[in-house]
């Protein structure tokens, strides 16, 4: 993903306020009935031509919840860490 890791971070805290517990370079974030954890690391940087976007490898695993629970979860996480484009 295209993000650096406050962008993350902070898209992710204002999506689940008060359902985050923070580890070095990883998320659990519980909403629900499910309860999800997002490792992540700094990838290389995307270039195009001049522009220069940053790039997140991010790893999702289910920690607990139902597939309905899970994926609402992730759909709501999926939209607040979306940026504005086509």
């Amino acid at each position: 993903m295209t993000s650096t890791p406050e962008e993350f971070v902070g898209s992710l805290t204002v999506a689940f306020p008060g359902g985050l517990e923070a580890a070095q370079n990883a998320l659990i974030v519980s909403h629900g009935m499910a309860r999800v954890r997002f490792d992540y690391q700094v990838a290389p940087s995307w270039r195009i031509g001049s522009l220069q976007l940053p790039s997140l490898q991010v790893d999702i695993t289910v920690l607990d919840g139902d597939q309905d629970a899970v994926e609402t979860l992730i759909d709501r996480a999926d939209r607040a860490t979306q940026r504005g484009g086509g």
